[in-house]
């Protein structure tokens, strides 16, 4: 029987380095493009986010804007009774649709900011801006008794208003209205029993009961004095907004600046001749248009390989850190204010 003899022959050293160095190049190659393809993605992922938060800051402030000064039927030229005490007050001047601040500097304002509770902790070099008008739904007035003028503290109003002690509501029926605080409320027979009471504890409470008239028949709606200004949390900038005396609340992070200004109409025609910062704006009551301008930022850092630079309200800078910046612009009409 013949014997087969198989040969077995191995790799040289230089073999096992060819080919090692060969596998060390396609491993490097592969991981060189997941590497740019996860840098991408992560470029294209904080774009996405912050046009997304910007989209979602735009609609928020837009919505309240637009209706800044809506007050239901009760509309321009209705005479309005305001019964809270300090009715000239930053919270309760509620005849005033709208209000902004200047930011003069990275701890100043113009004009000058409330005390401290009503805007907390403002992010300097921002600005501000302060929305009045309604905030809820209307409710049908059913019956308001009282003398003349009507004094009673009462007022019956469909069931389930949805309305509650401490609430600032404004009563209206087109021809007249009148600002108040709810001091009580409770629901009897079918029927929201509205209390507006002076006295008690109640802030800021009712210098009178007497609403002027009686509003039988008319609409109750809640209305609120709402701030929107630029606060830190954390380490991020954020879009912040405090309705009332409430707390402060966070609406969108990665919003580094805010710069608004307003569109006065200068001839009556119901449109914005020019555009002012808060501090040059001549007269409130004929602004038609806001200007808002947003500068985002992107909530992870390190995204770029290099600090970007950016051009926000006319200033060129170079940050220190490696977040992606994108400025955004959008101009909102207030509809109460449109022919």
């Amino acid at each position: 029987m013949k014997q087969v003899v198989i040969k077995q022959h191995g790799f040289t050293l230089v073999e096992l380095m060819v080919a090692m160095t060969i596998g060390l190049l396609l491993l490097g190659g592969v991981i060189a493009i997941l590497t740019a393809t996860h840098q991408t993605y992560r470029v294209n992922e904080a774009l996405a986010r912050m046009q997304e938060n910007a989209r979602y800051a735009f609609q928020l402030l837009s919505r309240d804007i637009r209706m800044a000064g809506y007050f239901g039927c009760a509309g321009n030229g209705i005479p309005t009774v305001n019964t809270l005490n300090n009715a000239t007050d930053f919270f309760w001047r509620l005849g005033q649709a709208l209000e902004g601040f200047e930011a003069t500097s990275m701890t100043a304002w113009t004009p000058a900011l409330p005390d401290s509770g009503a805007i907390p902790s403002p992010l300097g070099g921002r600005d501000i801006i302060v929305v009045r008008g309604i905030d809820g739904k209307e409710t049908k007035v059913l019956s308001h008794p009282g003398g003349n003028p009507p004094g009673s503290a009462d007022l019956k109003v469909t069931v389930g208003s949805g309305l509650k002690e401490n609430h600032i509501v404004l009563v209206t029926d087109c021809q007249a209205a009148a600002i108040f605080q709810i001091t009580n409320f409770n629901t009897s027979s079918g029927q929201d029993n509205i209390v507006h009471n002076t006295g008690g504890t109640n802030t800021p409470g009712n210098a009178t009961k007497e609403l002027g008239k009686e509003f039988t028949g008319g609409e109750l709606i809640k209305i609120a004095t709402r701030s929107y200004f630029i606060r830190m949390i954390d380490d991020w900038p954020a879009l912040y907004h405090k309705i009332g005396t409430n707390d402060a609340e966070e609406l969108v992070r990665g919003v580094e600046n805010l710069q608004i200004e307003y569109g006065e109409d200068l001839d009556g025609n119901w449109t914005a001749d020019i555009y002012r910062t808060a501090d040059a704006v001549a007269d409130w009551g004929k602004v038609v248009s806001v200007r808002i301008s947003l500068l985002m930022q992107s909530i992870e850092n390190n995204i770029a390989s290099q600090p970007q630079s950016y051009t926000f309200n006319g200033t060129t800078t170079t940050p220190t850190d490696r977040r992606l910046r994108q400025a955004f612009t959008t101009v909102v009409a207030l509809r109460n204010r449109m022919p």
